[in-house]
């Protein structure tokens, strides 16, 4: 008799079942219990988690590539999309024009143009720190 062929969905689904997380002590356990996988289809598990696009970002060119993609809890991976990933792929955007912006002027500088003049403005509520009389270096 032969063997009936196993789905792509049913392996993945299988394969994440593999997954561990730590608990509070450190212990590591299943994302998804046994007794509860047991009682889910293929999609249900599926749909638990996420796919972050790891360690290039999808914002900056990460491919839907194997290599590049990782599992994850979907309350795990928007936790790390809020705190980390956005803010990081934010930073990432101001880096990138402000790089831009320095070659613009630059290369309007090599082509004798006028370079426009970037006011850099502290930022409000910031204050320096004074130290006491006695902690000041002596003159």
């Amino acid at each position: 008799m032969k063997r009936k062929h196993v789905s792509l969905k049913v392996k993945l689904a299988s394969a994440l079942l593999k997954m561990l997380k730590a608990d509070d002590a450190g212990v590591l356990r299943p994302v998804i219990p046994f007794e509860e996988a047991k009682t889910l289809t293929a999609e249900q598990i599926i749909s638990r988690f996420h796919f972050n696009h790891y360690p290039i970002p999808h914002a900056c060119g990460g491919p839907d590539e194997p290599w590049n993609l990782d599992p994850e809890p979907v309350e795990y991976h928007r936790e790390i999309t809020a705190k980390i990933d956005i803010p990081r792929i934010a930073e990432e955007k101001r880096i990138i024009k402000k790089q831009a912006a320095h070659h613009a002027a630059m290369e309007a500088k090599l082509t004798g143009e006028t370079v426009p003049v970037v006011k850099v403005k502290w930022p409000k509520g910031r204050k320096l720190q004074s130290r006491p009389f006695s902690q000041r270096a002596p003159t």
